[in-house]
């Protein structure tokens, strides 16, 4: 069709309102529930306008951009009132058509008001299809929005220098990553820091985090481990008239252990409580305030069971304003407590505490939580024994991992062991080698063999599954931690995998010729096969009973053997445990 024709069907297509809204959900992982839906815009069908690209494309070379989306946006809200969807609307608008003179101003919230929508429910969504050319002229506009009681987010972060730029000028409530960083996440350790990185960044900034476009369900497990607990893409829901409302319980097991950070229980973090009954009055509390300086909170608890907490902070604000003492000290602490207060059982990884402390929907971090054991009360959290703890740990991580690849190297190594060790845990033990590795690094040189050293950390965290760790002992050796039931066959895909990308190694002289000429370990000339990868393998029954310092000298004897054998794989048999008595007594 011509332009003209186009603008023939644009002007059709506004004058008859003939826009079909699609909704397509966004959940928290992390409570297996919808917090909202993002609104997207289809022409007629059949009609050459039908998909947004042309659609809006259209609107914006004849100048009714702003008249499209205002249109849209209309049409979404009366939508999303009429079909009775629960949480945040997400609704795209371009900072061009935002900036536009002629751009309604009062019109959304007047809507809103009519359909009984309140607008906090509304999530103004700038679109980086049209990025804006005047910051402040947009940061204005936004934050005539935000005074009318609107959220805010950006799209694409990581697309580009105008999104970082817009995040750090606009402060957006909500941050959409670009879908560059989501897809194939699970085996690009690049892209994990990026996501990780942001996370860490929107905590500190009281800032949602929503990963777009996750088409996979390994994907998906690695963004919860991430620290991600909003989601949307394919995996979750398509763009639909009447979407998807509830989540698939089993996208996202609750025991998914994707290579965790910081593996310590909330217990480790748990002090004693001191409880009060729910019909205490305050007068008395504000007196257990006053004789214990140190008290920063009580939780309120009924046979055992705690039914919220209350902090000095409450309190004492409370108390703080005119006749706020004669007003409420003879009231029931019942009355005042926050029952909201994040409830956590003793054995939840810290990782899960922090994830569920950033995802409320306060704009303040809560400054304590309570601790459970099968229910009933255990004791108080504190948040900033939460993040010391994992400061800590990720300084520690940092010092221990391996520069080249970034994996946990000897220390978190041993340290898992002992983890499963105590546990009582079942688990294989699988130990990588590169043979042959040594001609490959004289003739192509170190920088091609770090190459093919991170290609293989690549390969590992590929095939990395649920209660899997993945470290890098040093040089060429590699090590996969599991208490998965299918380890043998994962790590036989492995290999497999590598040698069917081995070739992206090589010359095409080499790689025709299957072997290299290189000095060898004498310093004398010969001919050298090409690199492969090779495993030895320890199974539970052996890792089971034999002590942590022995298990370095059996799998290195498996590793050995590997090396010797034709398919570069060797399991440890378990009538060889009897040959390893003095090693495991």
């Amino acid at each position: 069709m011509t332009s003209l024709d186009l603008a023939k069907e644009l002007d059709k297509i506004i004058s008859k309102a003939a826009i079909s809204p699609l909704f397509q959900p966004i959940f928290n992982i992390l409570e297996h529930k919808i917090h909202g839906f993002e609104a997207l815009s289809r022409g007629p069908e059949h009609s050459p306008l039908y998909s947004p690209v042309p659609l809006f494309q259209t609107a914006e070379h004849q100048g009714k951009l702003s008249e499209l989306e205002t249109l849209c946006r209309r049409i979404s809200l009366e939508q999303f009132k009429l079909r009775q969807f629960q949480g945040k609307l997400f609704i795209n608008i371009s900072p061009k058509a935002l900036l536009d003179p002629a751009h309604p101003k009062g019109m959304t919230l007047q809507l809103l008001q009519q359909l009984g929508i309140a607008p906090s429910q509304v999530v103004i969504e700038l679109s980086e299809q049209y990025p804006a050319d005047d910051i402040d002229l947009l940061k204005s506009c936004l934050n005539h929005y935000r005074s009318q009681g609107f959220l805010t987010a950006i799209d694409d972060l990581g697309a580009g220098y105008s999104g970082l730029r817009l995040w750090s000028e606009l402060s957006p409530d909500y941050v959409k990553i670009d879908r560059h960083f989501i897809h194939q996440i699970d085996s690009t350790p690049v892209k994990q820091e990026f996501v990780r990185s942001i996370v860490e960044l929107c905590q500190s900034l009281t800032c949602k985090v929503i990963a777009e476009g996750i088409e996979t369900q390994e994907e998906l497990a690695v963004l919860k481990q991430l620290g991600i607990v909003y989601c949307q893409g394919y995996l979750l829901g398509r763009p639909e008239v009447l979407p998807c409302r509830a989540m698939k319980a089993t996208l996202v097991p609750s025991n998914t252990q994707i290579q965790p950070r910081y593996s310590e229980s909330a217990e480790s973090l748990c002090t004693s409580a001191i409880t009060v009954v729910p019909t205490l009055k305050l007068k008395f509390l504000s007196d257990t305030f006053i004789s214990q300086p140190a008290l920063q909170a009580v939780v309120v608890v009924d046979n055992q069971l705690p039914l919220g907490i209350i902090s000095r902070a409450t309190l004492l604000e409370l108390f703080s304003t005119p006749y706020g003492r004669a007003l409420h000290e003879n009231h029931a602490v019942s009355e005042v407590m926050d029952p909201q207060v994040i409830q956590i059982e003793a054995n939840e990884p810290l990782s899960t505490v922090s994830q569920l402390l950033t995802s409320e929907s306060a704009n303040t971090v809560a400054q304590q939580f309570i601790i459970l054991r099968r229910g009933k009360l255990l004791g108080i959290g504190h948040t900033k024994d939460l993040l010391q703890r994992i400061t800590e740990h990720r300084i520690k991580m940092a010092r221990h991992a391996n520069p080249l690849t970034d994996l946990p190297g000897n220390v978190p190594i041993q340290e898992e062991l002992k983890r499963l060790k105590i546990q009582k845990k079942h688990f294989y033990l699988a130990y990588f080698d590169l043979c042959n590795f040594k001609p490959y690094n004289d003739i192509y040189g170190f920088c091609r063999g770090d190459e093919v050293i991170c290609e293989v950390a690549n390969l590992l965290l590929k095939y990395k599954s649920d209660n899997c760790f993945v470290g890098h002992v040093g040089g060429d050796d590699f090590v996969i931690i599991s208490t998965c039931e299918h380890m043998i066959s994962r790590c036989q895909r492995i290999l497999a995998d590598f040698e069917t990308h081995k070739h992206l190694f090589y010359s095409a002289d080499h790689w025709l010729a299957q072997e290299m000429l290189a000095d060898d370990r004498k310093g004398e000339a010969c001919y050298h096969q090409l690199i492969s990868l090779c495993v030895g393998i320890l199974p539970p029954a052996l890792t089971f009973n034999a002590h942590e310092h022995s298990l370095s000298t059996l799998s290195a004897r498996a590793k050995k053997q590997a090396k010797s054998a034709n398919n570069g794989f060797y399991l440890l048999e378990n009538h060889l445990i009897i040959d390893t008595q003095a090693l495991t007594a």
